[in-house]
């Protein structure tokens, strides 16, 4: 998660488990060991550290050896280092060292270091044994870890596990730097081969082993999602063989890292049950916390150590309600999430007025239909209940069909027999095709229908094989939106659109496909990286994207499932992120609504109408604040309300003085208005002038000022056009009067002074509405002041007590120019430069010097051309830097 976290901190005491547990006595400690390496004040001269034994076997060469280290310890003098040369190496401790008790809970944690490593891992791994030395079954690993940068520097690895069977008697340690063929999952077996690291070295320090209790933090709403009015509590289970001596800590933040709440004292552990011997279950009772994504963490210690911790993510939302029906438009890409999570799904996608849903039903780690092809079908049914569409992805080869083909890539389909992996495919759309009738290969943002040309071959392969069992099938390609379309584009192209796309940009990437007959498009938006651009752009950039797609008219628009997965030994845990309330905000209150056009507020402020059944939604931001907010005084309707993207709904307050307007605060995070004056939005979107782009030219322009009226019932007014100053329009002011749907379409001349400068000009344009819709507003018209067969680029810097310009005149039209081009430095002459027969598509520069320029105050250089023999001239205003 981004950000460090302050946390509150809430002591809780845990008293006694029932009579049989029996107490810890107070000089017993529950750590077991520590190994911090510090052994040459123990009388170690050897290089290994004592009692570490080197593991041998297949991939672990003999003359890779570890080493105690003084160079990079983590506390004290030593660290254990390792150091490759090709293969893997990893040390064991020595049987018989560490005892333990059976039914006891342990956690072995420790620090480590490593150089940059591509393919290798460093790794704690533990397992137990009898009394005479002999392994038991089953293995404990710790996650793998390798630095990414030089200059990431010591991570702390842990891993927790029970002493289940009876004959547990002793520990055993591991440490490893390890190859992937070591960790890596495989249907090949022997035949597969791994990429490895052949330098690279680790470092492991400061190794404790403890025994802890098992606790588990849990809550009783799916997901941990809780509505506004349902009771914030959590459920807490303490197991262990004596608690007498523990103290927990209940650690809680806020997305922002700040503190939220702090209390001391007991919670009533005095009065928790007690299922089972040794076992304590309570219900937690947190805090009125404001809407918004929390981390929960129960940090345990006993006399001073540190134990371990547990937490969870919870979400609090704004409001009670699933507050609108699934939207067929909106999509959640839950393709990393394992079957054996599906079952909270139909809850999730709820909230979410998610109207379809991505599911991997072949992968790595199996066939859907292998794992349990009952259960799947009745999420299916629950989904298509709800109005929820999903779609079944093909992501890789399962295990079984990748070991009959001989690969686990796509293109072995393409040299083996049909009959190895057909009847599995086939199955699977017999099985459930009543319920599937789109489909996907490959993951979102897969690139190998790009890079590998045979790629494109399986697709084919695949289609028929689909075509063979039902008419038309909707079959997905994925494709990454940097790479161009090329050859003949399947029935859904599944456009991943990365963030190195600007959200603007989207209309463009979709448009060249939904111009084309018979093809689907779906969008998957992929996110900013959080870690390097921080929480507020990443939340902020995911908005606008969606924004833009869905006003390019895009149908299918996916999001990545808003929730972080893992796997806790045999429980698969699912956290909510901070995304699942931006992504709810977003599909709820535009789920049912139309695209009208984008309305003109302000200068830099990007304002999209929506229209959902009659209501008017407005979603804006400012694209050039991005330091702060934009105070605006509007006139929205009657009862305005705006709603931030975390779903917090404000209504909008009285402009001081301003009679009918709203105070209207804008940033660079978008936000939404509900309940405004969608008719009155409708008519500021179709106000428009039908040629924005003024010639530079001393001659009256002719121009046509159009607006529609949106409202149901006929209006009459005024329209009042406010020019920049020195600007003439004649006439400034049109009398209308509009039926439902009319169309003004008038005639307005414009005059500007000669010395002008080239760029955007605002009109303002003052609506007075009269009769039953009586309002008054204001509504920005941009025009552009250039020439369409001239550009100018103009550079102003200083060379010691000189100021140098320099002009480069570019010919975008199709016949040669012949122009004077001039500077202006103030109190000193003008300075002019002739262009002559520039040739279409050329461009020259000019130069000037300006002498004696005062380096004081800030000066601004002028600068143009103007046409020989004409009335032609583009003036500008550039800074000298």
């Amino acid at each position: 998660m981004a950000g460090r976290f302050f946390y509150l901190r809430l002591l809780i005491p845990l008293l006694a488990c029932a009579a049989v547990a029996s107490a810890q006595p107070a000089q017993v400690t529950r750590v077991l060991r520590t190994l911090d390496f510090e052994e040459r004040r123990l009388g170690n001269p050897e290089e290994l550290p004592m009692h570490w034994i080197k593991v041998q076997g297949p991939g672990f060469p003999h003359y890779v050896n570890g080493r105690l280290s003084n160079d990079r310890p983590h506390g004290g003098t030593y660290s254990f280092q390792f150091d490759l040369n090709g293969g893997s190496i990893a040390y064991r401790y020595e049987p018989g060292q560490i005892r333990v008790q059976p039914g006891a809970h342990y956690r072995v944690e420790g620090w480590c270091r490593t150089t940059v490593l591509a393919h290798a891992r460093a790794r704690i791994s533990a397992y137990f044994t009898d009394l005479d030395g002999h392994p038991l079954r089953g293995q404990f690993h710790s996650e793998l870890f390798a630095a990414s940068r030089a200059e990431e520097v010591w991570t702390r690895l842990a891993v927790e596990f029970s002493a289940d069977d009876p004959q547990s008697a002793y520990l055993v340690l591991e440490l490893g730097l390890l190859q992937p063929a070591q960790f890596a999952q495989t249907t090949l077996g022997e035949r597969a081969l791994f990429n490895q690291d052949i330098r690279g070295s680790a470092w492991f320090d400061d190794i404790r082993v403890s025994q802890v209790p098992q606790v588990e933090l849990s809550s009783e709403k799916p997901g941990n999602i809780f509505r506004r009015s349902d009771p914030l509590r959590l459920r807490v289970i303490v197991s262990d063989r004596f608690t007498e001596d523990l103290v927990g800590q209940l650690v809680i933040a806020d997305a922002a890292g700040t503190t939220v709440y702090q209390r001391s004292g007991a919670l009533g552990m005095e009065t928790a049950e007690r299922p089972t011997p040794g076992q304590k279950r309570m219900s937690l009772d947190l805090p009125d916390l404001r809407p918004g994504w929390y981390e929960a963490a129960l940090v345990m210690s006993s006399q001073g150590q540190y134990l371990g911790a547990r937490k969870l993510d919870l979400i609090r939302l704004a409001d009670d309600g699933e507050r609108a029906a699934p939207d067929p438009r909106f999509g959640i890409i839950a393709t990393e999430l394992r079957f054996d999570g599906w079952g909270e799904l139909p809850r999730i996608l709820r909230f979410l007025s998610a109207g379809r849903v991505k599911l991997a039903v072949w992968s790595k780690e199996g066939d859907v239909q292998q794992m349990d092809g009952g259960a799947f079908d009745l999420l299916l049914e629950r989904l298509g209940a709800m109005g929820v569409t999903p779609t079944a992805c093909l992501l890789d080869l399962p295990p079984a069909a990748a070991e009959r083909v001989g690969g686990s890539t796509w293109d072995r389909l393409l040299l083996a027999n049909p009959n190895k992996w057909r009847p599995q495919l086939a199955y699977l759309i017999a099985r459930h095709g009543n319920h599937l009738d789109r489909w996907q290969l490959g993951a979102d943002g897969s690139d190998v229908f790009v890079t590998q040309p045979k790629m494109r071959q399986v697709y084919d392969l695949v289609y028929q094989e689909f075509r063979s069992l039902m008419p038309s099938p909707d079959l997905a390609m994925p494709w990454p939106a940097w790479y161009d379309l090329e050859g003949a584009l399947p029935p859904t192209v599944a456009l991943s659109v990365p963030p190195t796309v600007l959200p603007a940009q989207i209309p463009l990437y979709t448009q060249d496909i939904r111009g084309r007959e018979g093809h689907n498009l779906s969008l998957s938006l992929q996110l900013l990286d959080r870690d390097r651009y921080g929480r507020e752009v990443q939340i902020r950039d995911l908005a606008q994207r969606f924004i833009y797609a869905l006003a390019s008219d895009s149908q299918r628009i996916d999001f990545p499932l808003p929730f972080t997965v893992r796997r806790d030994g045999d429980v698969l845990v699912k956290q909510p992120q901070e995304l699942f309330m931006i992504e709810r905000t977003l599909t709820t209150t535009l789920a049912g609504a139309t695209y009208r056009g984008k309305v003109p507020l302000a200068e830099g402020v990007e304002a999209f109408l929506f229209d959902r059944g009659g209501q008017g939604v407005l979603a804006l931001w400012d694209r050039g604040n991005a330091g702060g907010v934009k105070r605006l005084a509007l006139n929205l309707g009657t009862s305005p309300a705006s709603i931030d993207l975390w779903g917090n709904v404000s209504p909008l307050l009285p402009a001081p003085g301003e009679s009918g307007n709203v105070q209207l605060l804008v940033g660079p995070t978008p936000i939404f208005l509900v309940d405004i004056d969608g008719a009155q939005a409708e008519l500021r979107a179709s106000l428009a002038i039908d040629r924005p782009l003024l010639e530079s030219s001393f001659e009256p322009h002719t121009r046509r000022v159009r607006f529609t009226n949106a409202y149901r019932t006929a209006i009459s007014g005024m329209l009042r056009i406010k020019a920049p100053a020195g600007w003439t329009l004649n006439p400034p002011n049109f009398n209308f009067s509009l039926n439902p749907g009319e169309t003004l379409d008038r005639e307005v001349t414009i005059e500007f002074p000669y010395n002008s400068y080239a760029g955007p000009k605002t009109m303002t344009c003052d609506f007075a509405l009269q009769g039953e819709m009586t309002s008054n507003f204001s509504v920005p018209l941009t025009l552009n002041l250039g020439l369409s067969d001239v550009g100018m680029q103009t550079l102003a810097l200083r060379d010691g007590d000189s100021v140098i310009v320099q002009q480069m005149i570019s010919n975008y039209g199709e016949k040669p120019i012949d122009y004077t081009s001039f500077a202006i430095f103030p109190g000193q002459a003008r300075q002019e430069r002739l262009v002559t027969n520039l040739g279409p598509g050329r461009t020259v520069m000019k130069r000037y010097r300006f002498p004696h320029a005062p380096p004081a105050g800030k000066v601004n250089i002028r600068v143009g051309v103007k046409e020989l023999d004409g009335m032609r001239i583009l003036n500008d205003e550039v800074p000298i830097q």
